[in-house]
């Protein structure tokens, strides 16, 4: 009688605690607000929006919420901003928000990520970078061609570039430390950023939520087209993923303390393991292909650690 009385306790509690829980969302550039709303509220979460791009952003601590969610704009002019907002959050409100600073550190920015993957001895492309001509004028004069030319502050596959010759590197080279390269609604400026070129025909997404990973699934290029990116027209296929890669993200995450995050692999014909960059951001299009939630999860997650935060 008293087992079942206990348990009663608990799951009156789980429901109090759930139902009573506020989290403020900052509107996003691309509406992923609503969908985060939808399933916050459909766990019993007051879920309200603010505009965190506001002078007075700040203003939304006055409704108390106990957590915070913003999944941001990532583009590079906006990292100060990320930074101060997340920043603020954490250590001004004392509040959790999710992504945190830990994920957004290094945040679609390549030149950090490479560092902390060469810092932890985590297994990347070789990687050529430089912050001034002369020095990326001796890179091209050395490197082994083809190679990849990235923008470090890139993403979906429109900012990377095959260079096949060294006439074809010294353009971009001179582009990069001019006027700088316009790609989309980026502009690559001071900043030579080239990779090895590996000869995969796929590259594998893994998504981690807390300290497990969620789901992994390979991008299988279009023939002829050596991107991998489903912007870029590539197919999904949830077939045959090694453990070996699946194991590597899900040790990092725990290592990093990351609450999510979404990896980009490569798996070469030896089956060695190379961790290309990561995302906490990244778009889950392929994952919905194989019947994964992913913001579904996301939001579980949230719900889960921010009751245990207040029960405990």
């Amino acid at each position: 009688m008293t087992l079942i009385l206990f348990i009663a306790c608990r799951l009156l509690l789980t429901v109090y605690l759930a139902y009573f829980m506020k989290i403020a969302i900052g509107q996003a550039y691309n509406g992923i607000h609503k969908i985060f709303k939808k399933h916050l509220t459909a766990l019993g979460a007051d879920a309200f929006y603010f505009n965190i791009d506001h002078m007075n952003w700040f203003e939304v601590e006055d409704k108390d919420p106990d957590a915070y969610i913003w999944l941001a704009d990532n583009k590079e002019e906006r990292y100060r901003i990320i930074h101060d907002r997340v920043y603020f959050i954490e250590n001004i409100f004392k509040k959790p928000i999710f992504p945190d600073m830990r994920m957004y550190f290094s945040e679609g920015d390549k030149v950090k990520q490479n560092q902390i993957f060469q810092c932890l001895n985590i297994p990347t492309a070789k990687t050529y970078i430089a912050a001034e001509k002369d020095k990326a004028v001796k890179i091209i004069h050395k490197i082994k061609y083809p190679f990849v030319l990235k923008d470090p502050y890139g993403y979906g596959g429109i900012h990377v570039f095959k260079i096949k010759n060294r006439q074809e590197a010294g353009e971009f080279v001179d582009k990069i430390f001019g006027a700088g390269l316009k790609t989309g609604c980026s502009l690559c400026q001071n900043i030579f950023y080239g990779q090895e070129f590996l000869p995969v025909e796929k590259d594998l997404r893994v998504i981690t939520i807390g300290p497990k990973v969620f789901c992994a699934y390979w991008r299988i290029g279009q023939e002829g087209n050596w991107k991998h990116n489903l912007e870029q027209g590539a197919r999904v296929s949830f077939d045959n993923v090694p453990i070996s890669a699946v194991k590597m993200c899900q040790d990092f995450s725990r290592k990093m303390r990351f609450h999510w995050m979404g990896y980009d692999l490569f798996v070469l014909r030896d089956g060695s393991v190379k961790m290309m960059e990561y995302s906490s951001t990244a778009r889950v299009k392929g994952a919905e292909a194989g019947g994964y939630d992913v913001r579904r999860e996301q939001m579980k997650y949230v719900n889960l650690l921010i009751n245990r935060r207040r029960s405990g």
